[in-house]
């Protein structure tokens, strides 16, 4: 028997033979023929890349070395502090897949240009008017954000697989169709979480017939949101005080994760309090980027106020 179009697209999203620009393109037309509506849009993203304004999924930002070039020398900076490290350091990687691609076929690291006005700020801050300040990415960065879209693209064909969703040829059933919708594909901040439900570490759990209602949470959603964003909080340099307060939110939430009906109003009071306190860390990449992936999934949930 061949394969099906789901067979083929797990074993090229298992091996490295097949680049993930061409493994993207299979999986929009999986996506098409399944009439998936949210994958394509999170498809389209990585492949042709993202705008300026666009919220970036957490694997977008990256943290780069940054180095000024004072009299022909490059010179790392040194930062005052952990804030403001954050602040210039993390940088988004908002090319497509295939641009990313095109870099890690060069040696060396990626150097990142700060903006004409970002320069004019960094040479006031480090003293120094006529330097020019770049951004050095290693490309073990640049190759972790491939892994992370192959890896979201290999758990979405397990679990259609596991769903029952094979396909014969490029065609698939009615039945087929309904069992692909009822996998949760949850679109955050830019980045759509893609057939894992209640374990990231890369075996899939299918959601069948589960329907988001208002007022309703699915505790494995909410587990969803927990792993991505206890990491990057954890980063945030901030005082004991408001640190307590963060883990404290967090801990609330991961009660109400294990527990078969999440409170609604006891998830929407946690995530308030993370983003007071995440607010009190200033304004940078990293904190930007989780205010916009916060409030999108509470707005996703009906849980904004």
């Amino acid at each position: 028997m061949s394969p099906s179009l789901i067979d083929e697209l797990q074993i090229d999203a298992t091996g490295s033979a097949v680049s993930v620009s061409a493994l993207l393109r299979k999986a929009l037309l999986v996506a098409a023929k399944l009439e998936v509506p949210d994958l394509p849009n999170w498809i389209d993203r990585e492949l042709s890349g993202y705008a300026p304004d666009d919220a970036l999924p957490p694997y977008r930002l990256v943290r780069g070395l940054v180095k000024g070039r004072v009299m022909g020398r490059w010179i790392a900076v040194q930062y005052s502090s952990n804030e403001m490290e954050t602040e210039i350091a993390v940088r988004r990687i908002d090319g497509s897949v295939a641009d990313i691609e095109g870099l890690l076929s060069r040696e060396g690291s990626l150097k990142i240009s700060f903006s004409a006005e970002a320069q004019r700020v960094l040479q006031g801050l480090f003293s120094e008017p006529r330097a020019e300040f770049v951004s050095f990415v290693d490309q073990a960065r640049l190759v972790a954000i491939l892994d992370e879209i192959r890896n979201r693209v290999l758990r979405w064909a397990i679990a259609l697989d596991k769903a029952g969703v094979r396909g014969e040829g490029l065609s698939f059933s009615t039945s087929e169709k309904e069992k692909a919708h009822s996998i949760v594909l949850q679109q955050t901040g830019g980045s759509v979480t893609i057939g894992v439900l209640g374990d990231v570490s890369g075996s899939a759990n299918v959601a069948t017939g589960y329907q988001a209602k208002a007022g309703g949470i699915d505790p494995a959603e909410l587990q969803q949101l927990l792993a991505q964003i206890r990491d990057p909080i954890s980063s945030l340099n901030l005082a004991p005080a408001d640190k307590a307060n963060l883990q404290s939110a967090l801990a609330d939430l991961h009660a109400d994760d294990v527990s078969k009906r999440p409170d609604p109003s006891r998830v929407r009071e946690a995530l308030r309090q993370i983003l007071s306190n995440v607010g009190k860390a200033g304004y940078s990449v990293l904190t930007a980027g989780l205010n916009a992936y916060i409030e999108h999934w509470m707005k996703q949930h009906g849980l904004a106020s």
